[in-house]
């Protein structure tokens, strides 16, 4: 099997084309078929074409999950929590969408799950909230999976994070936001803390970090006896210093590969400037921070 997966594509329609070309160029060249193309989240948000984007995802994707800029668009989140630029870009962004964009993105889940892998936008701990940049945060997420695999974005930086399959870390208790406060979702002792009941689980320790890699672009195998959190960085935003289009296909007889597509950022800048959106997330395009 084959799937390509996407994520926080920003309203970028220009990346968007570039990849789902690549995704094109690449069943032509191996002779056999992407089985399905899934995303991770943020379709929307910063870019100049919201409303192309979440209609082309609608047509090519069998999955897909919810991202904060998606939530932010339709006002399930509450703008005082973003920076001025991002509220301003939701603001913006909302005005763009149909009634069947809202519909779309008010529909996705946070987290869902399909064969081996967990799809999430931020973490299976707190989907769309928390980024997965280090081991210290990614760790006690391998407890709240059970899947070999989880796919995350949000953080819009290729990343993996291993940890061997006989370790289960007991995931801290989900932080909720009520009224500006952040409490505990479950009460010492609640079953809920044990997540995988025919494994013991183990509780993590400063002993028990995953590993972190940053993948270069290419075929990735994992290792043996692993789970991993696997991040395939941003479609139409990334940020970790090269500016092209990011996005992994998975075989499932040959492993990861993290794919890099050049794009037409110049036209996607004129079209932000077009319509008024932040000059400096635009020229951070041409450099991928």
């Amino acid at each position: 099997m084959r799937y390509a997966v996407l994520s926080d594509i920003h309203g970028n329609y220009e990346a968007l084309s570039a990849v789902l070309d690549d995704i094109a160029q690449f069943t032509a060249e191996q002779r056999a078929p992407v089985d399905a193309i899934w995303c991770l989240g943020d379709i929307v948000g910063y870019g100049p074409e919201p409303h192309e984007c979440v209609q082309r995802v609608r047509e090519i994707s069998a999955l897909c999950v919810a991202g904060n800029h998606d939530w932010a668009a339709i006002g399930k989140l509450d703008l005082d929590e973003f920076t001025p630029v991002a509220a301003n870009s939701a603001k913006w962004t909302a005005e763009q969408l149909s009634a069947q964009d809202r519909i779309y993105l008010r529909g996705l889940p946070e987290v869902t799950l399909f064969d081996d892998f967990t799809l999430t936008h931020g973490s299976p701990l707190n989907p769309i909230w928390e980024y997965l940049t280090s081991p210290l945060a990614a760790t006690p997420n391998f407890g709240a999976f059970e899947t070999p695999f989880c796919l995350v974005g949000h953080t819009h930086v290729p990343t993996i994070f291993l940890l061997a399959d006989d370790v289960r870390p007991l995931p801290p208790p989900p932080l909720i936001l009520t009224e500006n406060r952040v409490s505990s979702a479950f009460a010492p002792g609640d079953s809920d803390l044990a997540p995988f009941p025919d494994i013991e689980a183990i509780p993590m320790t400063a002993g028990i970090l995953c590993e972190h890699i940053t993948p270069a672009p290419g075929l990735w195998l994992m290792p043996d006896h692993r789970r991993a959190i696997v991040n395939p960085g941003s479609v139409g935003q990334p940020r970790d210093g090269d500016p092209r289009a990011a996005y992994i296909i998975f075989d499932s007889d040959l492993g990861f590969e993290f794919r890099r597509v050049a794009y037409d950022v110049v036209t996607t800048q004129r079209k932000m400037s077009a319509q008024g959106l932040s000059q400096r997330m635009a020229e951070r395009l041409e450099k991928g921070v």
